[in-house]
C-alpha cells in the first residue's frame, strides 16, 4: 500500500487523502443549469447568484455534474462507515490478491475517551492516563499478534482471502474513491457534523478543502443554506406564526425594504429623486426625510435581491 503522497492530505497517524482528479467546478454547474446557454452566464456575479438560487431551492441535479476522484488510506473501521454513503465509486486494495502490511491505526492518547451515557455512538470525558495507555497497549499487542498469525498462515500456503479473517478492523486499507459533488457534500454534511466519529471526521474535513478549491461558489452556498441554514417544520411555523409579535416583524420588513432598494441601486444606480419611491415599492413605510436621514447614512447592507425578497415573502406569511 502507499505511503503518504507529496500532494495529499495526512488523516490520522498513517493515512490520507488525496485529490487525484476532479471534473467540472462552478462552471459546469452554470452550464448544466442554463444548458441552452452552453457556457453559461457571462458575468460571475451571476453565476455565483445561479448556484445560490439552486443550493437554496434543493435543485440538486447541475451539482452532480461535477465530480471528486479520491486516493484515501483509512482503517477499516472507518471505511466500513464510509461505504454506508452508496452513491460513489470505489475500487479498494484487496487482501484476495496481495498480501496485507502492517500498518495499524493506533489512537492518540486525547481521543481515548469513555462511552458516552448519552449518545450511543459517541465518546465522552476525560480517561486516566493509566487507562489510556493501557488501550494503547492492548491495540498494539493484538495488532502485533494477528498480524504474526497471519504472517505465518501465508507462510504455510494458507490461503489470502482466509488468512486475512484474523486481522483486526484498524488495519489500515486503501482506495480509490468518485463521487459527483451533491452526493460528497451530503456526506461532508454528516461525517464533519461534531457528532461524527473522530476518525471519520478528519477524512471528510480533507475532502472538504477539494471542495472549496475546486467549486468555491457551490461550497460558499453550501455552508450558507445547508450548514448555517434553518429549515421549520409545520409545527414549528405555526409556533412562530402564533408566538412572533408582530412588531418584530414589520421592523424586519422595513429593513429589507432599505436593503432592496439599496441593492437594486447598487445594480443599476437610480437618480437620487427616484430613490424614495424605489423604496417605497419595496414595501417601505419611513417617511420622505427618515428615509434620506438613513439612506445618507451609509450603514444599509446590500445583498442578493432574489433572496431578500424571498425572506421577505416568508415574513409576510407568518404574518397571516
Amino acid at each position: 500500500m502507499s505511503q503518504i503522497p507529496d500532494d495529499a492530505i495526512k488523516c490520522l497517524d498513517k493515512g490520507f487523502v488525496r485529490l487525484v482528479d476532479s471534473m467540472g467546478g462552478d462552471d459546469a454547474i452554470v452550464q448544466a443549469a442554463r444548458v441552452s446557454y452552453g457556457k453559461g452566464t457571462s458575468k460571475v456575479s451571476q453565476d455565483r447568484g445561479l448556484i445560490r438560487y439552486l443550493m437554496r431551492h434543493r435543485h440538486t441535479t447541475p451539482f452532480e455534474m461535477v465530480e471528486f476522484k479520491f486516493h484515501c488510506k483509512m482503517p477499516i473501521f472507518v471505511a466500513r462507515q464510509w461505504v454506508r454513503h452508496r452513491t460513489a465509486n470505489i475500487n479498494e486494495y484487496s487482501l484476495r490478491y496481495s498480501e496485507a502490511r502492517d500498518e495499524f491505526y493506533y489512537p492518540d492518547p486525547e481521543h481515548i475517551q469513555f462511552q458516552s451515557s448519552l449518545n450511543k455512538q459517541g465518546r465522552t470525558g476525560e480517561v486516566p492516563e493509566e487507562l489510556k495507555k493501557k488501550v494503547q497497549d492492548y491495540f498494539k499487542e493484538i495488532s502485533h499478534r494477528s498480524f504474526e498469525i497471519y504472517s505465518e498462515l501465508n507462510e504455510a500456503g494458507v490461503a489470502r482471502e482466509l488468512a486475512r479473517a484474523v486481522l483486526p478492523v484498524n488495519l489500515y486499507t486503501e482506495w480509490y474513491w468518485k463521487n459527483d459533488l451533491h452526493n460528497l457534500l451530503h456526506f461532508i454534511g454528516l461525517r464533519s457534523d461534531s457528532h461524527a466519529q473522530y476518525e471519520i471526521r478528519v477524512y471528510s474535513d480533507a475532502m472538504a478543502e477539494s471542495v472549496k478549491a475546486v467549486a468555491p461558489f457551490a461550497w460558499e452556498a453550501y455552508q450558507d443554506y445547508v450548514v448555517s441554514g434553518l429549515r421549520f417544520s409545520r409545527i414549528e411555523q405555526s409556533l412562530l406564526e402564533q408566538n412572533l409579535p408582530a412588531r418584530v416583524i414589520e421592523d424586519i420588513l422595513e429593513d429589507l425594504a432599505y436593503q432592496i432598494t439599496a441593492t437594486l441601486h447598487k445594480n443599476k444606480p437610480r437618480d437620487e429623486n427616484g430613490l424614495y419611491s424605489l423604496y417605497q415599492k419595496q414595501g417601505g413605510s419611513d417617511s420622505e426625510d427618515d428615509f434620506k436621514l438613513k439612506w445618507d447614512s451609509g450603514e444599509i447592507e446590500t445583498g442578493n435581491v432574489r433572496e431578500l425578497r424571498e425572506f421577505k415573502e416568508k415574513l409576510i406569511s407568518l404574518k397571516k
